[in-house]
C-alpha cells in the first residue's frame, strides 16, 4: 500500500500540464528582473538585488488577461511589497519584535484572501517580501525607505516593460479568450457528433466530465476578461462584437447539452441509424464553422471571412421512418429544432466575427447574465467581517500560515540559520488552504529545490565570474517563469538556481546551494506540520458542502426549467440558474479532485461520491434538455401532475443534499407521480429520465452513508 501511494505521488510530482511554456513571458520577466541589477553595477549590489526582487514579483503578478486587470494586479503587488519590505526591515532587529510582527503581518496578508484569488496572491507575495526583509534588518528608517524604494523601482520597471514597452493590443486578451471558448464549444460539438451514430451509454457518460466543467470554466474566464476590458469604455465596435460571440458560444453550449441528451435517448433506435449518421455530419460541419469563427476572432486586421453554413440536407428533415415510436419521433423532431437553433447561433456569431473588422454588428441572440456591476458590489469591509468566524476557511488558513511562519522565524533565529528567510519563504509558498494541494506542492518544492541546489552547486564549482553568473541567471529566470504553468517542480528547479546564484553574486559565498536545500527541507517540514496540526479542515469535510450546493443548484434549475410549462417563463432566471449550476458543479469537482489527492484519503468511500458527482452532472444535462424544449404554444396548459412531480423531485434533491451534508441516510424515496401527457411524449420521456437519475442519486447517497 505504501509503495503504491509513493508511486502515485511520484507521478503527480512529475506530471506535466498540457500547456505550452510561456517563453515570451519568461524572457520579459528575465529582462525585468536582471536589467536593473546589471545597470546599477557591483557598487550598489544590495539595491540592485532589491530591484531584482521587485521586478521578479511584479512580473510574476502579470497573469495575462485584460490590461486594466493586469495593471491593477501588478500595482497592488508593487505597493504591497514595498510597504512589507519597509516594515520588515525595521521589525527584524530584535527577535521579540520580529516574531509577533511576523505573526500579525503574515496573518493579515493571508487574510486578504477574503477578496478572492487575486487578493490572496498579492497577500502571499507581500508576505514573502516581508520575511526576506525581516531576515536582513536595518538600523534606521532611512535605510528601510531606500530598500522599499529600490523594490518599487524594480516593480515599476517591470510594469513599464509589460504594459507599455511590450506590443499592446487592448482587446487582444479578449479576442484570444473568445477564440478559446469557441474552440472548446467546437470540440464538444464534434465529440457529440462522434457519439451520435451509436455510442454506448459509457461513451455518452464520458462526455460530461470530459467537456462540461472545462467549458463552463472557460466561459466564465472569458466573460470576466471581457468585462474587465470593457469596464469604463463607451465604444461599441469590437467589444460588442466579442460579447455577441461569447453569448452565441454560451447558448450553443446549452443547446449541445440538450442535443446530446436527446441523441443518447435515440441511440437504441435501430431504425434511425442512417439518420443519426446525417446528424453526426451536420454537427461536424457546425464544429468546423465554429473553429473558423475562432480563427477570425483571434486574427487582427482583415482575415479571410468564414464560409456560411450550407442548408440542412432535406434527407435529414424527411428521413424519419413512419414506423418510429411516437416518443422517438418527438425526440428526433426536437433534435432537428435544436440543430436549427445551433445553426442560427453560428450565423449570428459569423456576422459578429465579420464585425470585428467591419464594425457592423448584429443583435445579440440573448444576453446571459454577466458579472456584477460596480453598483452591485458589496461594501469593502463586508468580506472581512463575514469571515471572522471559526468556520471560515480563509481565517483558519490565515492563522495557520501566520503561526507557522512565526514559528519558522523563531526557529531560524534560535539556530542562527544562514539565509533563514529561505525557510520562511518555503513555508509561505507551500501552505495552501487545502491539505492535498499543500502536500503535493510541498513534494514538488522539496524535490525541485534539491535538484536545483545540486545544479547550482555544480555551476558554482566552475563559474565564479559575476558577469557569467548574471548571464546564466537570465536564462534560469526565463525558464522558471516560462515553465511554472507546465510543472511547479520545474519552476522550483530553475528558481533555486537563480536565487542561489544571485545570492552568491551579492555575498561572495560560493557554498549556498547546500544551505538552500537544508532550509527548504526545514520549511517543507514546518509547512506540512502546520497544515495537518493547526485548524485543519480536510477535504472530507469540505467536499460534502460543495456537493450539497450542486444538488441544490440542480433543484433550482429544474424549477426554472419547468417555469415555461407553468405559464410563467423567465429566460433571465433560467440562464442564471444554469450558470449557477455550472459553477457549483465545477466547485464540487475541484473539491473532489483535492479529496483524491489527500494523503489520508479513505478510498473505500470514493465510489458513492463518484456516482453522486456523475449523476449530479447527468441530471443537469436532462434538465437542460427540458429547458430547451418549452411548450410550442404560449397558452399551453401544464400537464396534470407536473406541479406535484416538481415538488417531489426538488424535495428528493434537498433531502439527498442534507443527507450528504450531515452524513446520514436519506429518507425513503417517495413515489414519483406519473404524468398524463398523451400530447407531450417528449416531456414525458424527459421527466422519466429525470426520475431514473433521482433514484440513482438517492441510492448512492444511501450507500455512502452505510
Amino acid at each position: 500500500m505504501l509503495t503504491r501511494r509513493l508511486v502515485e505521488h511520484a507521478k503527480q510530482v512529475a506530471q506535466l500540464a498540457p500547456v505550452r511554456p510561456a517563453v515570451k513571458a519568461g524572457v520579459r520577466a528575465a529582462v525585468a528582473t536582471l536589467l536593473p541589477m546589471a545597470l546599477v553595477g557591483p557598487a550598489h549590489a544590495a539595491a540592485g538585488l532589491w530591484m531584482c526582487v521587485g521586478g521578479f514579483n511584479a512580473s510574476f503578478a502579470d497573469r495575462g488577461g485584460a490590461y486594466q486587470a493586469r495593471a491593477r494586479g501588478m500595482s497592488a503587488v508593487a505597493l504591497a511589497c514595498a510597504v512589507s519590505v519597509g516594515v520588515g526591515a525595521l521589525a527584524g532587529q530584535e527577535a521579540w519584535v520580529a516574531i509577533p510582527a511576523t505573526l500579525l503581518w503574515v496573518t493579515a496578508c493571508s487574510y486578504l484572501g477574503v477578496y478572492g484569488a487575486t487578493a490572496a496572491f498579492v497577500g502571499n507575495i507581500a508576505a514573502s517580501a516581508f520575511v526576506i526583509s525581516l531576515a536582513l534588518p536595518v538600523t534606521t528608517p532611512r535605510e528601510a525607505l531606500v530598500r522599499a524604494g529600490a523594490l518599487l523601482v524594480g516593480a515599476l520597471w517591470a510594469m513599464l516593460l509589460s504594459l507599455l514597452l511590450w506590443p499592446i493590443r487592448s482587446y487582444r486578451p479578449a479576442r484570444l479568450a473568445v477564440a478559446r471558448t469557441l474552440r472548446a464549444v467546437a470540440d464538444y460539438g464534434a465529440a457529440v457528433g462522434a457519439q451520435a451514430p451509436g455510442a454506448s451509454a459509457e461513451g455518452w457518460a464520458a462526455l460530461i466530465p470530459a467537456h462540461h466543467p472545462a467549458l463552463r470554466a472557460t466561459l466564465e474566464e472569458t466573460r470576466q476578461t471581457l468585462a474587465d476590458i470593457r469596464r469604463g469604455r463607451q465604444e461599441r465596435g469590437r467589444g460588442e462584437a466579442l460579447l455577441v460571440l461569447l453569448q452565441s458560444a454560451d447558448l450553443s453550449f446549452a443547446g449541445l447539452i440538450a442535443l446530446a441528451d436527446l441523441l443518447e435517448s435515440l441511440s437504441a433506435a435501430p431504425a434511425l441509424t442512417a439518420w443519426r449518421e446525417q446528424v453526426a455530419r451536420a454537427l461536424a460541419e457546425l464544429a468546423q464553422a465554429q473553429r473558423e469563427l475562432a480563427r477570425v476572432a483571434e486574427t487582427e486586421g482583415h482575415p479571410a471571412p468564414p464560409a456560411a453554413l450550407s442548408p440542412l440536407p432535406e434527407a435529414l428533415r424527411a428521413g424519419l421512418p413512419s414506423s418510429l415510436a411516437e416518443v422517438d419521433r418527438a425526440r428526433a423532431q426536437h433534435v432537428l429544432r435544436l440543430l436549427g437553433q445551433l445553426r442560427g447561433y453560428a450565423e449570428t456569431a459569423r456576422e459578429a466575427a465579420l464585425g470585428l473588422s467591419s464594425g457592423h454588428l448584429p443583435s445579440p441572440p440573448e444576453a446571459p447574465p454577466g458579472p456584477a456591476s460596480e453598483a452591485q458590489r458589496r461594501p469593502l469591509l463586508e468580506p472581512l467581517r463575514e469571515n471572522l468566524t471559526g468556520s471560515s476557511m480563509v481565517l483558519r488558513h490565515a492563522l495557520r500560515v501566520g503561526v507557522t511562519t512565526a514559528a519558522a522565524v523563531a526557529l531560524t533565529r534560535a539556530l542562527h540559520q544562514s539565509h533563514g528567510y529561505w525557510v520562511t519563504i518555503t513555508v509561505l509558498t507551500i501552505m495552501l488552504p487545502n491539505t492535498g494541494p499543500t502536500f503535493l506542492k510541498g513534494l514538488q518544492r522539496v524535490v525541485g529545490t534539491v535538484v536545483g541546489g545540486v545544479l547550482a552547486a555544480l555551476v558554482a564549482a566552475w563559474l565564479h565570474d559575476p558577469r557569467g553568473l548574471m548571464v546564466l541567471s537570465f536564462f534560469t529566470v526565463a525558464a522558471s517563469v516560462a515553465l511554472i504553468a507546465v510543472n511547479y517542480g520545474l519552476y522550483t528547479i530553475f528558481l533555486t538556481v537563480t536565487f542561489v546564484l544571485l545570492a552568491e553574486v551579492g555575498s561572495g559565498d560560493w557554498s549556498l546551494a547546500g544551505v538552500r536545500i537544508v532550509n527548504t527541507l526545514i520549511g517543507g517540514t514546518l509547512a506540512l506540520a502546520g497544515t495537518w496540526l493547526l485548524w485543519e479542515r480536510s477535504e472530507h469535510e469540505l467536499f460534502p458542502e460543495q456537493l450539497a450546493g450542486a444538488l441544490r443548484a440542480d433543484a433550482t434549475y429544474l424549477h426554472e426549467a419547468l417555469a415555461a410549462w407553468r405559464g410563467e417563463p423567465r429566460p433571465a432566471a433560467l440562464g442564471e440558474a444554469r450558470r449557477a449550476l455550472g459553477l457549483a458543479a465545477i466547485n464540487a469537482e475541484v473539491s473532489f479532485q483535492r479529496l483524491l489527492s489527500e494523503p489520508r484519503s479513505r478510498r473505500e468511500r470514493i465510489e458513492p461520491w463518484m456516482t453522486l458527482m456523475m449523476y449530479t452532472r447527468r441530471l443537469a444535462t436532462s434538465i437542460t434538455a427540458i429547458a430547451a424544449s418549452p411548450p410550442e404554444r404560449a397558452d399551453a396548459r401544464a400537464p396534470e401532475g407536473l406541479a406535484q412531480l416538481e415538488q417531489v423531485a426538488t424535495g428528493v434533491l434537498e433531502d439527498v443534499a442534507n443527507a450528504v451534508l450531515h452524513d446520514r441516510t436519506p429518507q425513503p424515496l417517495p413515489e414519483l407521480p406519473e404524468l398524463a401527457t398523451p400530447h407531450e411524449p417528449l416531456l414525458q420521456a424527459q421527466l422519466e429520465r429525470v426520475a431514473r437519475q433521482l433514484r440513482v442519486l438517492h441510492a448512492a447517497a444511501a450507500r455512502r452513508a452505510t
